[in-house]
């Protein structure tokens, strides 16, 4: 397989000049440059929403650029279809597996050995002892990927991470001169990254320039011979992993800002810590909580708790299993064991609505506001289970708490912006009166004007007496108003203390950054 690689194309370098995409007034993708040199692992990183999964689109034909330029072997392929793209030397894994399910898996690599020619009658008829010389090259490559099961199994029945194996393979049968991947550990076992890791190392030796968009930090910064840093559209960092890792701009980026940030935040280390119900219990309380999609576990027995009246964070990196811990918690997706306890009544087979009946009431990432309702009509669905419920006086006092929303009360909710309809959501969510509010990401996407006016509010929530509990990609921001935090690694608590003491805390910063000997030895496995 090494040799059919080195046969083909292999040997050039890819170069990204000046990219650039809008949709609508946001800016994508904002004068990005690199180079993935043939024989190396370029990964590109960022945290979440910072363009990383654009670019590859921009890349791979997916999308059109605004401008720039994309070349290869000399050829400029900016705005040239995917096809084009794909057979000029650009190969592509996605970040769900987009195998043909009820073809076998030499089938799947036959169709990408072809070069997208099917055939004739004749061909279908005859075509084994013509194709003889392609399934030999199919099994060659499936073993070179580290695929072992039957060859003539249906591709939709594979295991998660065979799955991913023959994905890898059929890219690397169009013999690519360069390789994207789009997270391709994810929902993988530690030892299955690692497997997948050192496949990566035996690509690029073989050649081909590899480019990896992957939130398993360990795994980046183990087998990446370059990193590339995104946020928000930009490359702020370039280069070798020891020195992106210890990049002021990237650990802002992930972190957020240092002390200070937010200018008229009270830092609620001053704050007595709520003693929790008079009857002892917590609010919420998460024991040994487990939770996977499908064979691939994701979260390894989760533990923590709230008491009435606490603003608690929890924080990680993408992937480490924060949103997937929200919608468990909510009812939105079930548990595979342990306990979700609110009030003292463990609610984890419940469903959503019924979890949200009882007060335990999500912000979505993402906002969700129904966008063809009115502002007025968001806020009241929020109350639409309580029977206390007096519309008029309750829309009337959120919009006195969001001002900005006042002007806009019988406007679309759709035609909000960005900062205006997380407000929305978060009033939607405050009409519940909920016994825990709970809010995922809220400032996925904002401007950091927009995430300063967002934390300022949810400080006011919190010296309310408000029970929170929130997961926000932005550390240093959603410390400065928490009172606890925990802080989550490849679906597992490895950190836990007050606001303070994580903010120092070397665990944190792992977390987000991995750190080196994980990365190698997952490289070096299997």
């Amino acid at each position: 397989a090494a040799a059919f690689l080195a046969g083909g194309r292999s040997g050039e370098a890819l170069h990204v000049e000046d990219l650039r995409i809008a949709f609508g007034g946001v800016q994508a993708v904002t004068g990005v440059g690199l180079t993935a040199r043939a024989g190396e692992v370029t990964s590109i990183i960022g945290p979440n929403g910072a363009g990383k999964t654009t670019l590859l689109n921009l890349m791979g034909g997916f999308y059109r650029p605004d401008s720039g330029r994309i070349l290869l072997g000399g050829r400029d392929l900016a705005g040239r279809p995917s096809h084009v793209v794909a057979r000029a030397g650009i190969g592509r894994t996605y970040q769900t597996t987009q195998l043909f399910p009820r073809m076998s898996v030499s089938e799947n690599l036959l169709v990408a050995l072809r070069g997208g020619r099917l055939g004739s009658i004749g061909s279908a008829l005859f075509g084994r002892r013509r194709d003889e010389g392609l399934h030999e090259a199919a099994e060659g490559l499936l073993a070179f990927a580290g695929y072992e099961g039957a060859v003539d199994r249906p591709a939709g029945a594979l295991p998660h991470v065979d799955k991913r194996l023959v994905e890898i393979a059929r890219a690397l049968a169009t013999r690519p001169r360069v390789l994207m991947l789009d997270e391709p550990t994810a929902g993988l076992s530690r030892a299955d990254t690692g497997r997948v890791g050192a496949l990566l190392r035996r690509i690029a030796a073989a050649g081909v320039a590899v480019i990896l968009v992957e939130h398993d930090m360990n795994l980046v910064m183990g087998v990446s011979d370059r990193v590339v840093v995104l946020d928000a559209g930009r490359a702020i960092a370039d280069g070798v992993p020891a020195e992106v890792r210890t990049d002021p701009a990237v650990l802002k980026a992930y972190l957020g800002e240092g002390e200070g940030e937010v200018e008229g935040i009270a830092r609620p280390e001053g704050r007595r810590p709520p003693a929790g119900r008079e009857d002892g219990g917590d609010v919420l309380a998460v024991r040994g909580l487990a939770v996977g999609y499908g064979a691939a576990p994701v979260l390894h027995g989760i533990g923590f708790t709230v008491r009435e009246g606490e603003f608690v964070t929890v924080l990680g990196a993408n992937g480490a299993g924060k949103s997937t811990l929200m919608r468990a918690i909510s009812g939105l997706h079930r548990p595979i064991g342990g306990e979700v306890l609110l009030m003292g009544r463990d609610v984890a087979a419940f469903s959503a609505h019924r979890i949200a009946g009882d007060g335990l009431i999500l912000v979505p990432e993402g906002r969700q506001v129904f966008p063809e309702l009115s502002v007025e009509d968001n806020i009241a669905l929020g109350g639409f289970a309580r029977p206390d419920f007096e519309a008029g006086s309750e829309i009337e006092r959120m919009l006195d708490r969001f001002p900005a929303l006042r002007a806009r009360r019988g406007g679309r909710a759709g035609l909000l912006s960005g900062g205006e309809q997380q407000m929305l959501a978060i009033a939607r969510g405050l009409v519940a009166k909920p016994k825990i509010l709970m809010l995922d990401e809220p400032s996925l996407g904002l401007a950091p004007a927009l995430v300063n006016d967002l934390y300022t509010v949810l400080a006011e929530l919190r010296d309310e007496g408000i029970t929170i509990l929130l997961v926000d990609q932005m550390a240093a921001l959603a410390l400065s108003v928490a009172d606890r935090g925990y802080v989550i690694e490849s679906g597992r608590v490895v950190h836990e203390g007050t606001a303070e003491e994580i903010r120092g805390e070397p665990a944190l910063e792992r977390a987000y950054l991995g750190g080196f000997g994980g990365g190698g030895d997952a490289a070096a496995a299997g």
